[in-house]
């Protein structure tokens, strides 16, 4: 036998007796681990910094700028110490900076909000560099100091090498596919990073007993001590409710971090008690309580924030209650039911399309929401568009409401293009209206940051599928809520051309028909006052398309 194989398979064996086995373990482990906390970490600050492209490229850049240091220290460290002692001494503080993270960031998210005036791009990138990247260096030390570990002689070191970064490789897909699809929903974010910290300190555990020494002593105390603050810090939740709110539910599913609350009402007199549905600690839906019991009242419902009665304007346009509705975007489910009990044997059909099913779940429980067997409200657990787009094509709907653009910063930007309206448009029955809730400013600042983007942007493009089309028509109207300026609910109207184009005047004309037989329970006076006359300025927003539709970046956060 050649003197180079000879010594290739010595070294092998004497890895395979010696830390070969036990290492696959430990940097499968660690590498779980640290896709896991990725993952985990992505769901952390979203709630504070919105579900944007931003967040998930500081998470990612984080983690790779990690990996990358703690593959260059545990090089060196592993070449001054090649003990395994000293790789459980860097598990163990790799896995006290994980458990760390849940308590500590909810606060340092909210100070990084309010303290800075950073950009939102940067505070999520200082966030996650300061939450996350101490303790991913120190899983990142994990391979190299396993290879040196793993092989004695230079010879075959190649092969030992490859072997253990496959192995890190696949604990990272695996640690990636148990945190996004079992995990969040089952046992919550809190409880995977806490999971991540305890799974480190165990292997870290082992390292100690392998080593021996004074390590081995303490293993026992670090594992339980880790279990202890595991299952105490799980708890741990994301967000937290205002001082004179009572938090009565949360859910992390698929989709959102969910709170549900007993609080008070968004719209006058604000005082009034009201259920709130959050999504990333922003209110997305709520609903009046009853002032003496607190308890949900008899129908008909009233919604506890001010803009889902805009999405009545629709009538004042059709001079009718709707017949089939199409409402795309559940929340608390106020709205489909506010249509269905004001306007019962009118209101035929209300199609509620929502992709979260937990949504439905919570609406039902906290918000008298009918979820199941309904004759008029039919929920369907299914993305919008693919709705839209599967449903027969002679079916209609002519009052169609666009309600899945969350104040969390959620846009669904397959939702939001050229595309798809063009495809809602085509469902919509002659003599229609499309209503859709954008939250935005509504004007171009002379200074300052623009807010305005989104709404002006979702103005072009509506414009080019309603609005444009010369020798067919089309026509939009802007109902800001407020004229604040500032970030708020605008409704836009836009309707096919056998409605034709209605001025101001004609305008209030059709609202005095219809505000005693149909609008007595909403007051749209001010609203209908509040149009915007002039159309925006479009020049410096593009159109909004499938392939190209930068949202991310015109979120009002």
């Amino acid at each position: 036998m050649p003197k180079s194989e000879s010594a290739a398979g010595q070294t092998a064996t004497a890895a395979k007796r010696g830390w070969l086995n036990p290492l696959y373990a430990i940097v499968f482990l660690s590498g779980a681990a640290l896709m896991g906390l990725e993952m985990a970490g992505a769901r952390l600050v979203e709630p504070h910094f919105g579900s944007t492209i931003y967040v998930w490229g500081s998470i990612i850049g984080v983690f790779m700028g990690a990996l990358s240091l703690g593959y260059w220290l545990g090089g060196r460290i592993a070449d001054r110490h090649p003990r395994i002692g000293t790789l459980g001494v860097i598990l163990l503080v790799a896995a006290i900076l994980a458990m760390l993270i849940p308590p500590i960031a909810p606060h340092f998210c909210v100070w990084m909000n309010a303290a800075t005036g950073m950009d939102v791009r940067w505070r999520t990138l200082i966030a996650c560099l300061v939450l996350f990247a101490p303790p991913s260096i120190c899983m990142g030390m994990t391979s190299p100091f396993s290879v040196r570990l793993a092989a004695e002689q230079v010879t075959g070191l190649g092969r030992v090498a490859g072997n253990l970064y496959a192995v890190s490789t696949l604990g990272s897909i695996v640690g990636t596919l148990l945190v996004s699809f079992i995990f969040v929903e089952f046992i919550g974010t809190s409880a995977i990073v806490y999971g991540v910290g305890l799974v480190l300190a165990l292997v870290a555990v082992y390292c100690f007993f392998r080593g021996g020494g004074v390590f081995r002593k303490a293993g026992l105390i670090i594992a339980v001590g880790g279990a202890i603050g595991g299952y105490f810090g799980s708890k741990t939740p994301l967000t937290f409710p205002g001082p004179n709110d009572v938090l009565l539910d949360t859910r992390e599913s698929a989709y959102h971090y969910i709170t549900i609350i007993d609080g008070a009402s968004q719209i006058y007199p604000f005082r009034d008690p009201a259920r709130l549905m959050l999504f990333n600690n922003l209110i997305e839906s709520g609903i009046l309580l009853n002032p003496a019991t607190r308890e949900l009242p008899p129908p008909p419902a009233e919604t506890a924030c001010g803009y889902v009665d805009l999405l009545s304007l629709g009538m004042v346009f059709t001079g009718e209650a709707p017949k089939d509705m199409l409402i795309i975007g559940c929340g608390g489910g106020v709205g489909p039911r506010i249509f269905k009990e004001r306007f019962p044997g009118r209101v035929s059909s209300i199609d509620v399309v929502d992709i979260d099913p937990w949504v439905f779940k919570l609406a039902e429980k906290w918000f008298g929401y009918p979820f199941g067997a309904d004759p008029v409200i039919k929920s369907h657990v299914e993305d919008g568009r693919l709705f839209v787009e599967q449903s027969p094509p002679d079916r209609k709907w002519d009052y169609i409401i666009m309600d899945a653009y969350s104040s969390g910063g959620r846009i669904p930007k397959h939702l939001i293009t050229g595309e798809f309206f063009a495809t809602v448009r085509s469902r919509l029955a002659p003599g229609g209206v499309m209503l859709i809730n954008v939250i935005s400013s509504f004007e171009k600042p002379g200074t300052g940051i623009d807010h305005s983007r989104l709404f002006r942007s979702v103005y072009k493009t509506l414009e080019k599928v309603y609005a444009s089309d010369k020798e067919e028509g089309g026509n939009l109207y802007v109902f800001p809520r407020t004229r604040s300026g500032q970030g708020e609910n605008i409704i836009m109207v836009a309707t096919n051309p056998e409605l034709g184009r209605f001025g101001p005047l004609e305008l209030e004309r059709r609202h005095r028909a219809v505000k005693n037989r149909l609008l007595s329970y909403v007051d749209l006076d001010d609203i209908l006052q509040r149009r915007l006359a002039r159309k925006p300025e479009l020049s410096d927003v593009p159109v909004l398309s499938d392939d190209f539709c930068p949202t991310d970046s015109m979120v009002h956060r």
